[in-house]
C-alpha cells in the first residue's frame, strides 16, 4: 500500500512524511478516525514507507521486494493483532488462527468495517474479542529478532475492544518497546480505549473524507457523474459506505425513501406500519442498517439547519430531500434534536453489537414519534 493509493487525507500523510524526514517517528501511534476514513490504509502505507529501502521523501517505491511483501501482507516484520472469537474446543485461540481471513480482507480492500470482518471470520456473527492469550501472542512476536531489518511493526486494529487484562499485559512493552519496534493502533473512537493506552500513544487524527474527494474518486474509477454525486452525498465521508452504494442502482431508493416513510409513520403513530417497517429493516444486512442510521443522523442535522437558517442553501440536501424537508424541518428543533441524535447514535452502537434488530427498530420508532411531538 502506497500513500498514492490513499483516498484524500493529504494533510495527514504529509505529517507522517515530515515525521520520518525529521527522525521523529513515535514508537506508539494511534490512527484515530471514523469508519471509511482510511485510517487502517494509512497505517499500512506508513509501514511500507518506513521500511522501503528506496523510498523517496514522498512515498515508498512500490516495486522493491519489501514493498511487494508488505502489499501482499507477507512481510515477516509486519504483524497484526485484531479481535476474533474463541474457536470451540481450542483454549489458546489467537490472531494466528485467523491470519488468512484477515489477509484476504485487507487484500480485497484496506478500507473495511468491523461488520465486514465479522462476516469474514464468523459466519454465525459471533461477538469478537481480544483474549489474554492474544496478549501473550503479541509479546512473543515482539520478542523475536527482526528478520527483514528496518522496523518491526505491529498493527493493532480495534484497541477499543481491549479489556483491562490484555492492556495491562502490553503496557510496559508499549512504553518501552525493543529497538526499532513500532506500535500502530487503529481505532474508530477513543471513548472506549483505556486511558493507560491513550496516555502512551501519539494520536494521529484522521478526519472523515470530504464529499468532493469521494465524488472525485468515484468518477476516477468509472462511476458516472450523476451517480457519483448521489453516492458521495449519502456516504457522508465514509468510503466503505460509498463502496457498498456503488452496487446499488439508486442510492436514493433505500436511504431517502425509507427515512421519509419512517418519519411519516412515526409522526402519524401508525403502529402497524412501523411494525412492518421494523421487520423490513431487520431483514437488511447490518452494514445496510448502519448506513441507514448514518443517513438518518445526517438528515436530522440538515433539517435542523434548514429550520433555523435564513439561508436554505446551507443544508446539504438533494431536490427530493429538500421537497420533503420543507414540511418536515419544523419538527426538528432545539427541543428534540439532541435526544433524536442520541437515540440514533445508541441504535447505531446496538446494531454493531448484534442486538435483535426487529426489537431495536420498533423501540426506536416509538421513541422517535414521541420526540417529534416536541415543538415550539
Amino acid at each position: 500500500m502506497m500513500f498514492a493509493e490513499i483516498i484524500g487525507q493529504e494533510s495527514v500523510i504529509q505529517k507522517l512524511r515530515n515525521a520520518k524526514k525529521d527522525g521523529r517517528v513515535a514508537h506508539a501511534q494511534l490512527f484515530l478516525g471514523p469508519e471509511g476514513s482510511g485510517n487502517f490504509a494509512i497505517a499500512l502505507a506508513y509501514a511500507q514507507f518506513l521500511n522501503c529501502p528506496n523510498a523517496s521523501e514522498l512515498d515508498s517505491c512500490g516495486t522493491c521486494p519489501t514493498c511487494k511483501k508488505i502489499s501482499n501482507i507477507q512481510y515477516a516484520d509486519l504483524h497484526f493483532s485484531f479481535p476474533f472469537y474463541n474457536k470451540p474446543g481450542k483454549t489458546d485461540t489467537c490472531t494466528d488462527d485467523f491470519g488468512s481471513e484477515f489477509r484476504n480482507l485487507i487484500l480485497r480492500s484496506p478500507y473495511f468495517t468491523y461488520d465486514q470482518w465479522v462476516e469474514e471470520c464468523s459466519k454465525d456473527h459471533k461477538a469478537l474479542l481480544f483474549s489474554v492469550k492474544e496478549g501473550a501472542n503479541v509479546l512473543h512476536k515482539l520478542s523475536l529478532t527482526s528478520y527483514e531489518g528496518q522496523y518491526k511493526i505491529i498493527v493493532i486494529w480495534k484497541p477499543e475492544l481491549f479489556k483491562a487484562d490484555i492492556a495491562n499485559m502490553l503496557l510496559k512493552i508499549v512504553e518501552e518497546p525493543p529497538k526499532n519496534t513500532l506500535f500502530f493502533f487503529v481505532a474508530n473512537s477513543s471513548e472506549n480505549i483505556l486511558n493507560t493506552i491513550l496516555s502512551r500513544v501519539q494520536i494521529i487524527q484522521v478526519p472523515k473524507l470530504k464529499s468532493s474527494v469521494i465524488q472525485e474518486e468515484l468518477t476516477r474509477i468509472g462511476v458516472d457523474a450523476g451517480k457519483s454525486n448521489a453516492i458521495a452525498h449519502y456516504a457522508d465521508g465514509d468510503w466503505c459506505a460509498a463502496q457498498n452504494l456503488i452496487e446499488n442502482e439508486d442510492p436514493n431508493e433505500f436511504l431517502a425513501v425509507q427515512f421519509q416513510s419512517w418519519m411519516r409513520n412515526c409522526y402519524s403513530k401508525k403502529i402497524s406500519a412501523l411494525f412492518s417497517w421494523s421487520t423490513e429493516m431487520a431483514d437488511q444486512s447490518r452494514e445496510r442498517q448502519k448506513q441507514f442510521l448514518r443517513y438518518c443522523l445526517h438528515q436530522i442535522r440538515q433539517n435542523l439547519i434548514l429550520n433555523y437558517s435564513n439561508d436554505s442553501s446551507l443544508a446539504q440536501l438533494t431536490e427530493k430531500e429538500r421537497a420533503f424537508s420543507s414540511k418536515f424541518s419544523p419538527f426538528i428543533n432545539h427541543l428534540n434534536v439532541e435526544d433524536l441524535m442520541l437515540e440514533l447514535e445508541k441504535a447505531y452502537t446496538c446494531v454493531s453489537q448484534n442486538v435483535n434488530p426487529k426489537i431495536l427498530f420498533m423501540d426506536l420508532s416509538i421513541k422517535i414519534f414521541r420526540l417529534l411531538q416536541r415543538r415550539q
